[in-house]
């Protein structure tokens, strides 16, 4: 389970008296609400901040009145009942926007927005803090700004990595980090936060010794719900990361006693669902059934969805009945769903599902063998790259039906489900379907691709069987097939489908085979174009050959490295197309034609790469220096590509080592340049899945390109450039020179097509003669026809 974050609700100190003062009873009752507070009694804080909000209120002192209902509002906030500390922090806002109070009013509204994260609305909580920043940077150069900014920045950056945005949220926490200015408790908070994020990122240790460190600190400020967070936390690393379970379990009791001696019902819910789990990997269900019912009669009277989706889970995952658990991992997806609908904000969207699809994973495994192809399809595909879809458009709901309704006659659809539970295949045509079960071995998958991704290794067909019969549907499937799409996961990621074997030939023989994140791509509607241009059309833009004395970022190319064929591959390809290109060699190969608007309909990338399996971030393409005189290579990194203008682009070839490759994330896929060129807009990309040599990547692309203009399909035209390769009998008849390239997206048409000069002098010099002709005999008519006289 994702850790819950604690956001730290501080306030600022109460405005300035008006002349003559506030009643010292309400100054009093202040106090005592603030050390109520730290002390997590919150039912008495409660109260006695509303009384002295009353009596500002009788005074007309509206800035201290809202600093009172701010009290009210951070108490109700702690014990967990988000509708009135809603209520309160909203009126406070009001109140100090009244007054002019700045300060009060950013702080309020980033205790608002703390309100929207607990409850789970992620895209109202963001819209509150930057609402609460914008306010802090109105007043920059008051003496209070840099502490709200640095308040609220955490807070936001507390929200970042909810969504699954650790880099951005770590980027955060490092311009606030090493700020001895801050109070005991805000240090400890950010202590919190950051240890949460380094166990993410990996490092449980330096995660404790955070914990450890902010637990001392809010003890030493007896700040009650800060020792909570922080001890909690330390349990999470202890049973999560440690595999220490008893000493977890002993560290989330002590937790809920605490809670429950404070009053702090959400504490005390997050201990049950801690514990529960721990429980769970201790291998003592009932125990954990007991904390899971009660986290989750918790969260359905605190109203948190969030922690009513992971309630239902661990109860899913506990209860004896298979019936009943289908029910509750069901009713759990219910409400992750619920939780997306009400994110209004598209990228915050697209984050949501990374922590969740382990619970889309015990769905489908709980009806394993027992749903029709329609109900597994769907299942599949909700918890099939759900960020890259949002990033496309492609949110709505996926039938089976309405898919095969739209795979042409000839086409079969392989859509895998792959995870620790186990692994199934709905197989679909346009006129059945079923569900299958496979075996995905990611030893075997490793061997096949270890076999192929080295031409040294000329024994690849013993490894490619034994994947073949674990995946493959009954070679029956494939009778009459001309063109297969995959939907891969898990490890079938990595392999091309076109080297594994259905009877007794390989796939690339049998058919055409593209690739897909979601089947829901079957379902894009097309872009408006003709399929024919006039050749001075602009058809193709390409990049090949670049200039660079050093490129800082790779250390494995030392020099100038020049890809001697990459300026002979774009020269060929562009004969190849009829219409109009530009092609960016050497000097001119900068990224910044890349960022021009109206690309054209075919992209063309022959450079270096490098692809990193670990970071997103570090996956990049070179480019040559972007400075004229200067010497160090220019880059094109990953998460640029999602910018790209690329809405015009019907194809775009990535001809460079391992664009195919980048970290496996779980129910997304791999985080690669195909998926970054469509989610821009692009139809489909050819990528590659290892590193291939310069000359024989130039002469696949060459008949790859011949057969495009022909006006085959993009799939079949991939096909008969591989089978070129396959039937050489040569060393390129190795798959390892011809199956890295692998194509995804729209593969089943074809590019437009430019129409050649020679068709064009041809029509012109038939229309001349047609002319000359119809002339011709128009005269001999004239003058040879007999005089009639009447």
């Amino acid at each position: 389970m994702a850790p819950l974050l604690l956001i730290l609700a501080l306030a600022a100190a109460p405005p300035q008296a008006a002349a003559g003062g506030p009643p010292r009873e309400a100054a009093r009752l202040l106090e005592l609400a603030e050390r109520e507070i730290s002390q997590g009694d919150y039912a008495v804080a409660m109260r006695h901040a509303k009384e002295a909000a009353d009596i500002f209120a009788a005074v007309a002192d509206p800035a201290r009145q809202a600093h009172a209902l701010n009290r009210v509002g951070q108490a109700a906030l702690y014990a967990g009942q988000y509708g009135d500390a809603a209520v309160s922090f909203q009126a406070a806002v009001d109140l100090s926007s009244a007054a002019g109070d700045t300060d009060g009013q950013a702080e309020q509204l980033g205790n608002l927005g703390n309100v929207h994260f607990f409850v789970g609305r992620y895209s109202d909580a963001a819209r509150v803090y930057d609402a609460a920043l914008a306010a802090v940077a109105k007043e920059q150069a008051a003496p209070w700004a840099g502490h709200r900014r640095r308040i609220l920045l955490g807070n936001k950056a507390a929200l970042l990595q909810r969504l699954g945005r650790e880099q951005e949220a770590l980027a955060i926490y490092h311009e606030l980090g090493g700020q001895s200015e801050l109070p005991p408790d805000e240090q400890a908070q950010l202590l919190v936060n950051r240890g949460v994020l380094y166990r993410r990122l990996g490092d449980p240790v330096k995660a404790l010794a955070m914990y450890e460190e902010a637990r001392h600190l809010f003890s030493k400020e007896r700040h009650v719900d800060g020792e909570l967070g922080a001890m909690k936390n330390r349990g999470i690393v202890l049973a999560l990361d440690l595999q220490q379970l008893d000493a977890a379990e002993r560290a989330f009791s002590e937790v809920l006693e605490l809670a429950e001696r404070a009053g702090n019902r959400r504490e005390l819910l997050h201990a049950r669902l801690y514990r529960g789990e721990t429980r769970l990997r201790a291998g003592q269900p009932t125990k954990a059934f007991e904390d899971f019912e009660a986290g989750l009669a918790l969260a359905r009277a605190l109203k948190t969805p969030e922690e009513q989706w992971k309630a239902l889970y661990g109860l899913g995952r506990t209860v004896p009945s298979q019936e009943a658990a289908r029910e509750y991992l069901t009713q759990a997806i219910t409400v992750i769903e619920e939780i997306r609908e009400r994110i209004r904000v598209p990228s915050m969207r697209a984050d949501f599902f990374n922590d969740k699809t382990e619970v889309y994973d015990a769905v489908i495994a709980a009806r394993l063998g027992d749903g029709s192809p329609d109900e597994t399809f769907t299942l599949i595909e909700r918890s099939h790259s759900r960020a890259w879809r949002e990033r496309l458009g492609l949110s709505g709901p996926i039938e089976l039906s309405s898919v095969r309704q739209a795979l042409p006659r000839g086409t079969l659809l392989l859509d895998y489900w792959s995870s620790p539970r186990g692994a199934i295949l709905v197989a679909a045509t346009r006129t059945r379907a079923s569900v299958l079960p496979v075996t995905v071995d990611d030893q075997h998958v490793k061997t096949l691709i270890d076999a192929v991704a080295s031409s040294a290794l000329p024994d690849w067909r013993a490894a490619s069987q034994r994947v073949s019969s674990q995946v493959l549907p009954p070679s029956d499937w494939f009778d009459g097939v001309e063109h297969v799409v995959v939907v891969t996961a898990g490890s079938l990621t990595l392999v091309p489908f076109e080297l594994l074997i259905a009877g007794d030939r390989l796939l690339i023989e049998r058919a055409a085979i593209s690739y897909t994140p979601t089947a829901a791509t079957l379902l894009r509607p097309s872009l408006s174009r003709p399929r024919w241009f006039p050749p001075w059309h602009f058809q193709l833009r390409a990049f090949g050959d670049p200039v660079f004395a050093k490129a800082a970022l790779d250390d494995a190319i030392p020099g100038r490295a020049t890809l001697a064929s990459s300026a002979t591959e774009i020269r060929t390809i562009a004969s190849e197309l009829a219409g109009t290109s530009a092609l960016h060699l050497a000097a001119d190969n900068l990224k910044a034609h890349l960022l021009a608007p109206n690309q054209p309909p075919i992209l063309h990338i022959a450079s270096h790469a490098s692809a990193n399996t670990a970071s997103i971030e570090q996956s990049r393409i070179l480019f040559s220096s972007a400075i004229a005189s200067g010497s160090s290579a220019d880059y094109l990194f990953l998460r640029e590509a999602y910018d790209l203008p690329l809405g015009n682009v019907e194809l775009a070839v990535l001809s460079a080592c391992d664009t195919e490759r980048g970290p496996l994330v779980r129910g997304e896929g791999v985080q690669s340049f195909s998926r970054a060129f469509l989610a821009a807009g692009a139809r489909s990309t050819v990528t590659t899945l290892w590193r291939v040599a310069d000359a024989p990547t130039a002469n696949l692309m060459e008949v790859f390109y011949h057969h495009l203009q022909r006006g085959e399909s993009r799939d079949e035209a991939l096909r008969l450039a591989k089978v070129r390769f396959l039937q050489s009998g040569s060393s390129l008849a190795h798959p390892h020179y011809w199956a890295a390239f692998v194509l995804t997206g729209d593969g089943l048409r074809p590019v437009p097509r430019a129409i050649s000069w020679i068709w064009v002098g041809a029509a012109s010099l038939l229309s001349i003669l047609v002319l000359t002709a119809a002339g011709w005999a128009l005269l001999r008519r004239r003058y040879a026809d007999p005089l009639i006289v009447h």
